[in-house]
């Protein structure tokens, strides 16, 4: 696809993917104003914590897409430090707590297990892999393990859902596709591409093993943390 056609693309999808979210916190707050007095303490809770779960979702989008500006455009700096996994990794999952499904989030990272990164950027990427992994699962646990092989660390998601088509594979970090085009994780398709070139950033790679019916693995190779001197 031509790079103007593709921005256009892109463009419109990113537009498509704040829509619900923002009619949501519109819809639940216009409600609450118009009303307040008839719902109960409860209730209200209810609605605040949907508005704060959209309104985090629609931070996550501007934040995806300033970080992709600034890496086509070569201005992305990152503060890199040594990073351990297991905290880095339970604080993605909190992200999406209020999503269904979270709770069978399973963080089996042994301790001290560290790589060499940027913390805020390595867990944008690895909340658009638990996101995508609760959305395209209906059960069984969602683990996130890995293991350092040398200089690098080898990250893992894991879940057991509807796996992806040997078709797209190749696909999966492209970017957003043509109008009309199925479904992927990501909605958008703009996760998985800004996850990959946030990883690449890193000096890393990414990628995706899956199998229809029974679920995906990705995985994340990182350089491993720097040894104290």
């Amino acid at each position: 696809m031509d790079e103007a056609p593709r921005f256009a693309e892109m463009i419109s999808k990113i537009a498509h993917e704040l829509r619900s979210p923002l009619t949501s916190v519109k819809g639940f707050s216009s409600t609450l104003i118009r009303r307040w007095d008839r719902f109960s303490d409860e209730q209200k809770f209810q609605f605040i914590e949907t508005i704060h779960a959209d309104a985090e979702r629609m931070g996550r989008i501007v934040s995806e897409v300033l970080d992709l500006a600034r890496i086509e455009s070569g201005r992305l700096e990152l503060n890199r430090q040594n990073v351990e996994l297991a905290p880095l990794a339970a604080k993605a999952a909190g992200h999406h707590a209020a999503l269904p499904g979270a709770d069978r989030v399973e963080v089996r990272l042994q301790e001290g297990l560290s790589v060499h990164g940027d913390p805020d950027r390595l867990a944008h990427v690895l909340g658009n892999l638990i996101e995508n992994a609760i959305k395209f699962s209906d059960e069984g646990a969602i683990v996130i393990d890995g293991h350092q092989v040398g200089e690098q660390v080898h990250l893992h998601v894991t879940d057991r859902g509807v796996g992806i088509d040997p078709g797209r594979i190749d696909g999966v970090f492209s970017g957003p596709g043509p109008t009309g085009q199925k479904a992927t994780p990501s909605g958008t398709g703009l996760g998985l591409y800004l996850s990959k070139r946030l990883v690449e950033a890193h000096g890393g790679s990414i990628s995706v093993d899956s199998t229809p019916g029974e679920g995906a693995v990705f995985t994340i190779t990182l350089p491993r943390a720097i040894p104290d001197e």
